[in-house]
């Protein structure tokens, strides 16, 4: 508390107040010396810490949202492109089946017939494309496919159908691209190929037919459109 300007120079606690003690800028205070300064300031100091300290934690608050952003960013481009990566696979599992139908189909097509039978087929695709079916045989190496298999495409030395031949080297009548049915802008076109081999050369009473397909346009090897082909075989008729 303020000393009374009346007790200046009075007496205080016992003690006699010192001239010095009169200077505008000193009060008493119990028995200690407060300047006026000090007993008038305001916690501006203080205040300006606070609010600095403040500032600051928004600052790490900030970046920390930052960073938060930025890896939930990185996470959901790896969700996606794994998205993406399933609803392709999806699409080429739903593209296999086909393949597998329709490798099938020429299978039983020419099963059909009797094994000595040479007369070709024809079979109609869901664009109203009738494609001829060959069914002639040759003894394994002395047909039109080469050094493997029969007549028809070219096959591997595992007796695969050969898809690194290109479509126009295929002999006619023992390849097509077949369009399966579908919505028209969803129609996929399938390239099927085939080889017939005869098991019996004296009285061609027996054959065996390997056929392939795939989509149309797939990729030979590699790559995320990498569909593998479809390769069925069977035998048909008498020893």
């Amino acid at each position: 508390h303020y000393v009374p300007t009346e007790f200046a120079n009075h007496e205080v606690a016992d003690r006699h107040r010192d001239s010095r003690w009169t200077s505008p800028n000193l009060v008493v205070r119990g028995h200690h010396l407060v300047a006026d300064e000090l007993n008038t300031m305001k916690p501006f100091t203080k205040f300006r810490s606070l609010q600095s300290r403040k500032r600051g934690q928004r600052g790490s608050m900030l970046l920390e949202l930052l960073v938060a952003i930025i890896v939930l960013a990185i996470g959901m481009g790896g969700v996606l492109i794994l998205l993406v990566s399933s609803m392709y696979t999806n699409n080429r599992s739903g593209n296999d089946t086909t393949s597998t139908m329709v490798a099938e189909h020429v299978i039983e097509q020419i099963s059909s017939q009797a094994a000595n039978a040479t007369a070709p087929l024809s079979v109609t695709d869901c664009n109203g494309t009738a494609w001829a079916i060959d069914t002639a045989p040759a003894v394994n190496g002395g047909g039109n496919s080469g050094a493997y298999g029969g007549n028809g495409a070219g096959l591997t030395v595992n007796g695969l159908v050969d898809w690194t031949q290109t479509y126009a080297n295929v002999p006619a009548g023992y390849a097509m691209r077949y369009v399966a049915c579908g919505a028209a802008a969803q129609r996929i076109t399938y390239d099927v190929r085939w080889n017939v081999i005869t098991l019996n050369a004296s009285n061609n009473s027996s054959r065996m037919i390997v056929a392939s397909a795939r989509p149309s346009g797939s990729p030979t090897v590699g790559g995320l459109r990498y569909v593998v082909p479809v390769n069925l075989r069977t035998v048909g008729g008498m020893p």
